[in-house]
This record gives C-alpha cells, sequence and structure tokens, in this order.
C-alpha cells in the first residue's frame, strides 16, 4: 500500500515501543517520517528500519512538553521533507510518574497534588506538538492528527485516577479540536490503547524488577489474560494509526478507536 505516498508524518515519542510501531506503519504507505525522542541511537535505528521500506525519515530530538522543542520538530519536516501532513502525539513525556505509587494506586492512598500535575503534564506533553504543526498543516491545506493515549479514558479502571482524568481530558480536547480545525480540513481522531507488548508499559510490569507496583502488575496479567484476541504488538496499533491519518478515513474526524482485541467494547 502507497496511500500515503508524498505525505509526511511526525510521530512524538517514535524511537520505540508504541511510536516505533506508528512509524514504520506510516512509512509502510508511502510516508516519510519525522521521529521525535531521545535516544538518537534508538532513532537511527527505527530510520534503518523506515528507509528499508523505501521511505525516508529523519531525527528530531527534543522534549514534548517543551514550545521551542515542538516548533523545531515542526521546522525540520518542513525544511527537510518540504511540508508536514500528519501528526502523531503519542509520547506523554511522564511515563515512569504514571506509574509511580504516588500517582497510580487505591485513590485513598495517592498524593492528589502529584496526581493533579502528572495530569497537566501529561496534557501538555500530548498537545504542545499539535499547536506547534498547525501552521504548517494550514499551509497544505489540511491534514491529520491522530492521538494515541489509554484506554483508561473510556473505561474506568480503578487504581487509575490521573491516566483517567488525564487520558478522558485528552479525548474530549480531541473532539473539540475536531470541531474547531474542521473547517480548515485538518481531521482529529484519537486511538486508545490499553497494555501493548514492548512497550515502555510492558517492559516496566514483567521486564524491569519493582519498576511497578505488585497490584499494577497483577492488573497487566488479567489484561493478558482476558483479551479474547491477544495482546496487541506495536505494529497493530500502528496500523490503526495509518488508517485514520490515510485517506481511507478521509471522512472520519472526532472518532475515538479502541484496538484493545476484545478486552473493551464501546
Amino acid at each position: 500500500m502507497a496511500d500515503l505516498d508524498g505525505k509526511v508524518a511526525l510521530v512524538t515519542g517514535g524511537t520505540g515501543g508504541i511510536g516505533r510501531g506508528v512509524a514504520l506503519a506510516l512509512a509502510g504507505r508511502g510516508a516519510h517520517v519525522v521521529i521525535n525522542g531521545r535516544s538518537a541511537e534508538k532513532a537511527a535505528a527505527a530510520i534503518a528500519e523506515i528507509e528499508a521500506l523505501g521511505a525516508k525519515a529523519v531525527f528530531a530530538p527534543g522534549d514534548v512538553r517543551d514550545k521551542a522543542d515542538m516548533e523545531a520538530a515542526v521546522e525540520t519536516a518542513v525544511q527537510t521533507f518540504g511540508g508536514l501532513d500528519i501528526v502523531v502525539p503519542n509520547a506523554g513525556g511522564s511515563d515512569d510518574e504514571a506509574r509511580s505509587p504516588e500517582v497510580r494506586g487505591p485513590f485513598p492512598g495517592i498524593d492528589l497534588e502529584q496526581v493533579a500535575g502528572f495530569v497537566g503534564r501529561a496534557l501538555l506533553g500530548k498537545l504542545r506538538v499539535v499547536q506547534a504543526a498547525i501552521p504548517a498543516l494550514r499551509q497544505r491545506g489540511g491534514g491529520s492528527v491522530v492521538f494515541v493515549t489509554s484506554e483508561g479514558g473510556r473505561v474506568p479502571t480503578p487504581g487509575q485516577t490521573g491516566i483517567s482524568a488525564f487520558s478522558a481530558g485528552l479525548i474530549q480536547v480531541s473532539k473539540l479540536l475536531s470541531r474547531e480545525l474542521a473547517p480548515e480540513k485538518i481531521r482529529v481522531n484519537c486511538v486508545c490503547v490499553t497494555l501493548v507488548r514492548n512497550s515502555p508499559s510492558w517492559e516496566a510490569a514483567f521486564e524491569r524488577e519493582g519498576a511497578v507496583s505488585e497490584h499494577h502488575r497483577k492488573q497487566y496479567q488479567r489484561v493478558i489474560q482476558r483479551s479474547p484476541l491477544g495482546v496487541a504488538a506495536p505494529a497493530d496499533i500502528g496500523n490503526v494509526v495509518a488508517f485514520l491519518a490515510s485517506s481511507d478515513a478521509d471522512y472520519l474526524t472526532g472518532a475515538v478507536l479502541s484496538p484493545t482485541g476484545g478486552l473493551t467494547l464501546h
């Protein structure tokens, strides 16, 4: 498939996990990709995979919460590939904080000031790149924004006060932006995920001792047991994002999709 030929995508957190799966899926459909992240070494490996697919890619380092960094990432797209058509705010910038017992755990024991701070920082990490990208999308006569966030914003999950507040808020903002930007032919959709293999959350739960609480780990084990179609890999999420970014979804905006393998139904 090459329906994204000539399109340029910016993927935050594109050096690994879900973001890497998204970048590869977009490249597989013909898009050139600007990969944002923190590790030049991981970016180089992702870029090599993209180039093996016949697409082009470039690394734009930076913090998703930093205005200048996100403006620079957009400028990298414009200067390298001539414009920007697709924006995928995938990185949140607060993964370790989201897993800390002060933020994630039974409500009576969490630190509400820290939870409130996390929610604000996580939202900033998703929205900063979109605000930076709007002028470039306007210059192309439109485009596509696809947020990647947590299914916890759609399904109440005990112990996830912070994730629920952040992700539910982002889902609502995605709908608001879909209306606000529709006159400019900028579509805005949202993909909500649960546990994904080969992602930072998977590694924290099953490959790093003490990175999550035992309660948190048991929740993930139940996800594995209860997912009728199995646990997704980054490529599975990437394919959904690539569909929403493509002309196949030209009439979709304000949509919220949950590729959770049948674990949740809406």
